[in-house]
């Protein structure tokens, strides 16, 4: 299909569906030439509800003369595109005479490309672009915007003799609720972005692209020669380990300034979340921001388990800000060549033990009221009120109603400015948690005045700060307004909400919104893999694992036992205390008759895998997800420190799905986590615990130079005679308590102190070691009530220790 002509801004031209029914397909014979439809110097054209299949190219708009405006993409549906990769012949690296002709570098559901051998940094070649509900998966790429040919990553910034990058030619472009998955066609990417300039991609899903090698390197998206170009609200996940160089999530490749990823989660990429590459000469690369995002379980084949990896071999510096950013990754930033020293890097913190700890609402959402703690509401003018499912649109509405309504990514509100359309997440344990978000309008177009948003825990606001309600802008998709909330203390069964309402009127008001919550500070657990992010290091024998996807079990471990002897082992080295750790939780489905689980282990004193070292379940038969509580602590070889579980779910060949694996302490961990602190903060001064002189909290990493805190990232400390207390509620009868503490080795003595139960010392201790070990105190019996359990130092000099996890037992 051959098209030419124009519309106008008011009058566009459409290729559509005609009358009811599944879209028309355009399918085409697999060929080198074959391109579903071809646009040429088109303005102001819609193509929607299409599916196209089978070419080398599926819609591809060309031009080769300047200032074209308008194109739109709604509702296509591209497969099996393929053929042509850097311009040849797949099979045999051959010219495509072509792909020459077209300048088509890769073979794309959806291409945007042209021949312009002369223009300024002034000119375009085609802008205000607007690509919405677009699905794709056995291509080579699903989208491409690339005007480079026959180079497309070539050096020259002044492509087309206009001085510049090029980056110019495609202007003012919004992608919207992509989803693309097994691309396995060459394996290079999904989306491709050359030569563009003012771009928002978000709502976009891209899974389980690259699963095949390719020797010049696999990524979900390449980026380069861009400027002002934005994903956010995004998820990128399960890229294959194909031995191929990058595999990483984002790969800024060359010429690029300004850059932002915010607010995406990252999970399961063989290399790092985001590679950032300058090894060509000319070349730059600045100004980008990285912010708000989720990083999980990247590098997990190469680059050294990190978020960031930097191939710099230029004599410039790789600019920009990384800000706010979450990973349970072991490291943050991986080094080539170059280094990160000219970014600005704040507030990025890490969660080490699991996904579990980790809470991404796109990611995690489902069609189950409370799966993964989420649930999906709206307040009625006198209640919040549970929607319903509607399986179809994949949507929660009230029944029979299109409004309110919470979509994977979007809220849209009715039309009464009394209700409120509210994403809930209950708080599952007692900790200090992080929220990360961006909220910004999703209806593709400048209609409508605007939402009001707002976050609530337990009905009371507290986002904006101010109280009240934050107004979205109409037309607001490509910047929206972020929040960053640090150290809230949340009880378990809180209910934070995140809350969208209509301006006045309810037009044009899908808001996009895809909030994130951390435990920085979680009580109860150790470990907790919740795998969203992948296997997690986990692996094992006569099974097939992968990540569950569908609207029950996202964020589920999908096992499938192919023997009698299914199981996995954890990663290991894991140095479980078990003296606090001493129960595991495990939710999980059963699709076999088999009810025999088991847990085992191994510690740091005795490696060997044996029954004795074993904790015996018993899996309901031929059951929905339903939470296991093991007592590790029942079986007396759970002493000192566990390096590696094995999990054996059943004993049969079958479909399980595993929610989660928690290790978790029975009582509450009481933590030194607030007043937060960047250094160390001393009394007097009262937070929870109540500091007098000498005494006080420090964070990793402070002057004091203690080793990292057993739980969370800070720990109280007490010096000379100094000391600190805190009031509660006791059960009658007998009690001990249990904390882990450390001395000072960087200055001072030895330090010793007391701990007492209201005025009765209930023990007595001096740390000998720099690391921290367990500590507990002797049996004490309390009345029923309020009472204070107080640590105070015992030396005159200026010694000091490090205290922390306290538990009441």
């Amino acid at each position: 299909m051959s098209l030419s002509g124009s519309g106008t801004s008011t009058g566009w031209i459409t290729v559509d569906a005609y009358g009811t029914g599944n879209s028309p397909i355009i399918t085409r014979n697999d060929g080198l030439d074959d391109r579903g439809i071809k646009l040429t110097n088109g303005d102001y054209w819609k193509f929607e509800n299409l599916e196209v299949s089978h070419a080398a190219a599926g819609i591809m708009a060309f031009y080769n003369t300047l200032s074209h405006n308008g194109l739109s993409f709604d509702n296509i549906y591209v497969h099996h595109i393929t053929g042509i990769g850097a311009g040849r012949d797949n099979t045999n690296g051959n010219p495509v005479a072509s792909a020459t002709n077209d300048h088509l570098w890769s073979s794309s559901g959806i291409v945007v490309t042209g021949n312009l051998p002369s223009f300024t940094t002034s000119d375009y070649a085609i802008r205000d672009i607007r690509m919405n509900n677009i699905t794709g998966h056995n291509n080579f790429d699903t989208i491409s915007f690339d005007f480079l040919f026959p180079y497309s990553e070539q050096i020259s910034n002044n492509i087309g003799g206009s001085g510049g990058d090029g980056h110019n030619l495609a202007q003012n472009i919004v992608v919207n609720h992509v989803y693309s998955h097994d691309d396995n066609n060459i394996c290079s990417e999904a989306l491709r972005f050359f030569a563009v300039q003012h771009v928002v991609v978000m709502n976009t899903i891209l899974d389980n692209e690259t699963p095949c090698y390719n020797p010049s390197g696999t990524t979900a998206v390449i980026i380069g020669h861009a400027k002002d170009i934005t994903f956010v609200n995004s998820i990128v996940k399960n890229l294959k380990n194909t031995g191929s160089n990058d595999e990483a999530a984002f790969d800024l490749e060359i010429l690029n300034d300004t850059v932002r990823i915010q607010n995406t989660f990252m999970g399961n990429t063989p290399g790092s979340a985001i590679a950032l590459l300058q090894f060509r000469n000319p070349d730059h690369s600045t100004n980008h921001e990285v912010s708000s995002n989720l990083m999980v379980n990247n590098a997990y084949a190469h680059y050294g388990n990190s978020a960031f990896n930097m191939y710099n071999t230029q004599s410039s510096a790789i600019t920009g800000t990384i800000n706010d950013n979450f990973t349970s990754n072991q490291n943050y930033y991986n080094v080539q060549a170059g280094n990160f020293n000219s970014f600005t890097k704040t507030n990025n913190q890490s969660v080490p033990k699991g996904s579990g700890e980790m809470y991404f609402a796109a990611e995690q959402f489902s069609g189950t009221q409370g799966k993964d703690n989420w649930s999906y509401q709206y307040y009625n003018g006198s209640s919040y009120v549970n929607l319903s499912y509607n399986a179809t649109n994949k949507s929660w509405t009230p029944v029979g109603q299109a409004t309110p309504e919470i979509t994977q990514f979007d809220q849209h509100p009715d039309l009464n400015t009394s209700h409120w359309v509210a994403r809930a997440w209950t708080a599952p344990d007692s900790g200090i948690v992080s929220l990360r978000g961006r909220v910004l309008k999703s209806d593709n177009t400048a209609g409508g005045d605007g939402v009001l948003a707002r976050i609530t825990k337990n009905g009371t606001v507290i986002w904006p700060t101010s109280g009240g309600s934050q107004h979205i802008a109409a037309g607001d998709e490509y910047t929206g307004v972020n929040y960053v909330i640090d150290n809230l203390l949340v009880s378990a069964g809180d209910i934070v909400r995140f809350e969208v309402n209509t301006y006045s009127t309810n037009n044009y008001d899908k808001t996009s919104w895809t909030p994130a919550i951390v435990y920085t500070s979680n009580y109860n657990d150790a470990y907790n893999w919740g795998f969203i992010g992948g296997l997690e290091g986990w692996a094992g024998n006569q099974v097939t694992v992968s990540t569950a996807t569908g609207s029950t079990d996202a964020g589920s471990l999908n096992f499938t036992s192919t023997g009698t002897d299914p199981y996995l082992y954890s990663p290991d080295n894991l140095n479980v205390d078990t003296s606090i750790y001493k129960k595991i939780k495990i939710r999980m489905t059963n699709g076999t008759s088999n009810t025999i689980g088991k847990v085992y282990f191994i510690t740091n004193a005795d490696t060997t895998w044996n029954e004795a070292k074993s904790v015996q379940f018993t899996p309901t038969a031929n059951s929905g997800y339903t939470e296991y509580t093991l007592d590790m602590g029942a079986n007396s070889n759970w002493v000192g420190t566990v390096r590696k579980l094995r999990y054996d779910p059943v004993q049969a060949t079958g479909s399980i799905k595993t929610d989660y694996i928690k290790l978790v302490v029975p009582n509450t961990i009481h933590g030194f986590e607030l007043p937060s602190t960047s250094n160390y903060t001393s009394g007097p001064m009262t937070n929870g615990w109540t500091f007098e002189a000498y005494s006080g909290v420090q964070h990793n990493g402070s002057s004091f130079g203690a080793t990292y805190a057993p739980e969370g990232d800070q720990t109280a400390f007490v010096q000379r005679d100094g000391s600190f207390s805190q009031s509660f509620n006791f059960t009658a009868g007998s009690h001990t308590i249990s904390f882990q503490a450390a001395k000072r080795t960087t200055y001072g003595g030895t330090q010793s102190f007391n701990v007492l139960y209201d005025t009765t010392v209930i023990g007595s201790f001096t740390p000998s070691s720099g690391s921290f070990s367990s500590f507990t105190t002797n049996s004490f019996t309390a009345t029923a009530g309020s009472h204070t359990i107080k640590f105070v130092g015992t030396t005159s000099g200026d010694n000091t220790d490090f205290i922390d996890a306290v538990i009441i037992n």
